[in-house]
């Protein structure tokens, strides 16, 4: 009897172990593309894309959140088989998901009483300003300047938090308390974080730009299924912009698609 109950237990248990195929999926904090995964289901844009495509799938989605540098290194790597945004400065190497581009700008962010303005490298001469550790812009001539100055406290200030959207919001309290001049922000995250904050009267966000990058979700060169996987999300993006279904996400964070 007690052969005939496993037997019967194995039988149950079999077609969800087989049904069921992880996606670890690496994550760091970064509003409005990727949020505190508490706050789901609107922890973010590229989150929610995320999970609506795979819902109902045999995948299910595993969100692992760590810092960001290390997110990149490990989804390079394999140890997990997707990242939820990776700036198409990091790496050429990963799948990128390609008909969701999150258009990020790279500018020099000031109080809104500040006279400095952006000039091109020379201009930073006699200016403190704050940057998330390991942050590069894809400008060459801007990352010349970083690798060569970034331990120098008198020029740059770096930030170590565990991901971007905590760099920047301690950036901005460093900023607006008069202990740098300027932050080197990505745009689109920083325009959240002020108006969230509601700062946003108390900061200028300089015009010229430094460089411009996309963050896309992406997937792992090393996962096997790497490429029927970007293909089920394009295919689900294309569906829920045609539905209205994704303009719905982007409103929900204030934003433009």
């Amino acid at each position: 009897m007690r052969c005939l109950l496993r037997l019967i237990l194995l039988a149950l248990l079999l077609p969800v172990q087989a049904y069921a195929t992880d996606i670890n999926v690496a994550t760091s904090t970064y509003c409005p593309l990727a949020c505190e995964l508490v706050h789901a289901p609107h922890d973010g844009i590229m989150h929610e894309v995320l999970r609506r495509t795979f819902e109902g799938t045999k995948y299910r989605l595993i969100f692992h959140e760590m810092p960001y540098v290390r997110a990149i290194r490990d989804t390079l790597d394999g140890q997990f088989d997707a990242i939820t945004y990776a700036g198409t400065v990091h790496a050429e190497d990963f799948i990128f998901v390609r008909n969701m581009d999150m258009i990020n700008v790279v500018q020099f962010a000031t109080r809104a009483d500040s006279s400095w303005r952006y000039q091109g490298v020379k201009s930073l001469n006699g200016i403190r300003f704050s940057i998330p550790k390991g942050f590069r812009t894809g400008n060459p001539e801007m990352d010349d300047y970083l690798n060569r100055y970034e331990r120098d406290p008198s020029r740059i200030r770096m930030n170590s938090c565990d991901n971007p959207t905590m760099a920047q919001r301690s950036n901005l309290e460093c900023m607006l308390n008069d202990r740098v001049d300027a932050m080197l922000v990505g745009s689109l995250a920083f325009r959240y974080i002020t108006q969230r904050e509601g700062v946003a009267d108390l900061v200028r966000v300089d015009p010229e730009p430094v460089a411009m990058f996309y963050n896309r979700i992406a997937f792992s060169p090393r996962c096997p299924e790497g490429a029927e996987l970007r293909g089920m999300v394009e295919r689900k993006i294309r569906e829920m912009r045609a539905s209205g279904e994704l303009k719905k996400i982007f409103d929900y964070y204030r934003i433009s698609p």
